[in-house]
Protein backbone atom coordinates (compact mmCIF):
# COMPACT_ATOMS: atom_id res chain seq x y z
CA UNK A 1 0.00 0.00 0.00
CA UNK A 2 1.08 3.56 -1.07
CA UNK A 3 0.59 6.32 1.41
CA UNK A 4 0.36 10.29 0.97
CA UNK A 5 0.83 12.97 3.68
CA UNK A 6 -2.80 14.42 4.37
CA UNK A 7 -1.27 16.14 7.86
CA UNK A 8 -4.95 18.18 8.05
CA UNK A 9 -8.60 18.85 10.07
CA UNK A 10 -10.99 17.01 8.07
CA UNK A 11 -15.16 17.18 8.00
CA UNK A 12 -16.46 14.72 9.95
CA UNK A 13 -17.77 12.47 7.23
CA UNK A 14 -14.59 12.13 5.06
CA UNK A 15 -12.94 9.58 7.76
CA UNK A 16 -15.75 7.10 6.76
CA UNK A 17 -16.08 7.72 3.57
CA UNK A 18 -11.87 7.22 2.88
CA UNK A 19 -12.95 3.72 5.42
CA UNK A 20 -15.77 2.77 2.58
CA UNK A 21 -13.63 4.05 -0.12
CA UNK A 22 -10.74 1.36 0.85
CA UNK A 23 -8.36 3.96 1.80
CA UNK A 24 -6.42 3.42 4.75
CA UNK A 25 -6.11 6.60 6.95
CA UNK A 26 -3.43 6.63 9.80
CA UNK A 27 -1.89 8.60 12.49
CA UNK A 28 -6.04 9.67 13.40
CA UNK A 29 -6.69 11.22 16.44
CA UNK A 30 -9.48 13.63 18.45
CA UNK A 31 -7.82 17.20 18.81
CA UNK A 32 -8.47 19.00 22.32
CA UNK A 33 -9.72 22.61 22.01
CA UNK A 34 -5.64 23.94 21.74
CA UNK A 35 -4.88 21.52 18.86
CA UNK A 36 -8.67 22.22 17.25
CA UNK A 37 -8.04 26.07 17.14
CA UNK A 38 -4.37 25.80 15.85
CA UNK A 39 -6.57 23.39 13.12
CA UNK A 40 -9.28 25.61 12.07
CA UNK A 41 -7.12 28.41 11.72
CA UNK A 42 -5.05 26.56 9.09
CA UNK A 43 -8.07 25.59 7.61
CA UNK A 44 -9.33 28.79 7.02
CA UNK A 45 -5.86 29.60 5.44
CA UNK A 46 -6.40 26.32 3.22
CA UNK A 47 -10.36 27.25 2.63
CA UNK A 48 -9.19 30.90 1.72
CA UNK A 49 -6.47 30.26 -1.23
CA UNK A 50 -8.73 27.41 -2.69
CA UNK A 51 -10.75 30.98 -3.41
CA UNK A 52 -7.74 31.95 -5.89
CA UNK A 53 -8.60 28.80 -8.37
CA UNK A 54 -11.99 29.33 -8.92
CA UNK A 55 -13.91 30.15 -12.22
CA UNK A 56 -17.46 31.38 -11.74
CA UNK A 57 -19.41 33.18 -9.07
CA UNK A 58 -21.01 29.74 -8.38
CA UNK A 59 -17.33 28.56 -7.36
CA UNK A 60 -17.13 30.99 -4.64
CA UNK A 61 -20.02 31.13 -3.55
CA UNK A 62 -19.75 27.41 -2.40
CA UNK A 63 -15.73 28.07 -1.32
CA UNK A 64 -17.48 31.16 0.61
CA UNK A 65 -19.50 28.55 2.18
CA UNK A 66 -16.34 26.55 3.22
CA UNK A 67 -14.91 29.69 5.02
CA UNK A 68 -17.78 30.35 6.72
CA UNK A 69 -18.16 27.18 8.13
CA UNK A 70 -14.83 27.18 9.52
CA UNK A 71 -14.89 30.52 10.73
CA UNK A 72 -18.20 29.60 12.54
CA UNK A 73 -16.51 26.77 14.16
CA UNK A 74 -13.12 29.58 15.22
CA UNK A 75 -16.33 31.51 16.91
CA UNK A 76 -17.37 28.56 18.73
CA UNK A 77 -13.97 27.29 20.32
CA UNK A 78 -13.52 30.99 21.04
CA UNK A 79 -16.86 31.66 22.66
CA UNK A 80 -17.33 34.73 20.40
CA UNK A 81 -21.02 35.64 20.07
CA UNK A 82 -22.35 36.72 16.95
CA UNK A 83 -23.50 39.90 18.70
CA UNK A 84 -19.57 40.65 19.94
CA UNK A 85 -18.44 39.80 16.22
CA UNK A 86 -20.41 41.95 14.86
CA UNK A 87 -18.68 45.00 17.50
CA UNK A 88 -15.82 43.89 16.53
CA UNK A 89 -16.07 44.31 13.20
CA UNK A 90 -17.86 47.70 13.87
CA UNK A 91 -14.94 48.68 15.57
CA UNK A 92 -12.55 48.04 13.20
CA UNK A 93 -14.50 49.38 9.90
CA UNK A 94 -14.80 52.54 11.90
CA UNK A 95 -10.84 52.75 12.43
CA UNK A 96 -9.93 51.77 9.02
CA UNK A 97 -12.56 51.91 7.10
CA UNK A 98 -14.34 49.28 4.78
CA UNK A 99 -13.59 48.62 1.14
CA UNK A 100 -15.94 50.57 -0.03
CA UNK A 101 -13.45 52.10 -2.52
CA UNK A 102 -12.11 49.37 -3.86
CA UNK A 103 -8.40 51.37 -3.34
CA UNK A 104 -5.17 48.80 -4.53
CA UNK A 105 -1.81 49.59 -3.69
CA UNK A 106 1.41 48.39 -5.77
CA UNK A 107 3.70 49.84 -3.22
CA UNK A 108 4.50 52.37 -1.48
CA UNK A 109 7.59 54.69 -0.68
CA UNK A 110 9.24 55.94 3.10
CA UNK A 111 11.66 58.57 3.71
CA UNK A 112 14.65 56.95 6.06
CA UNK A 113 13.21 59.26 9.03
CA UNK A 114 9.18 57.66 8.59
CA UNK A 115 7.68 56.10 11.79
CA UNK A 116 6.56 53.27 9.98
CA UNK A 117 10.16 52.31 8.48
CA UNK A 118 11.07 49.78 10.99
CA UNK A 119 7.57 48.13 10.75
CA UNK A 120 7.77 47.32 6.97
CA UNK A 121 11.24 46.03 7.62
CA UNK A 122 10.42 43.85 10.39
CA UNK A 123 7.51 42.18 8.04
CA UNK A 124 9.40 41.49 4.88
CA UNK A 125 6.74 38.33 4.14
CA UNK A 126 4.16 40.50 4.26
CA UNK A 127 5.95 43.72 2.60
CA UNK A 128 8.85 43.18 0.39
CA UNK A 129 11.15 45.43 0.13
CA UNK A 130 11.46 46.66 -3.64
CA UNK A 131 14.87 47.15 -4.72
Amino acid sequence: MRYFKFNKLVRDKVFPDMLNNNQNPRGTKRLDDEEFLTELIKKVLEEANEMKNVKSKDDVKYELADVYEVLDYIKNVLKITDSEMAELRKRKREKNGGFDERMYIEDVGLEEDNYLLQYYLDNPDKYPEVK
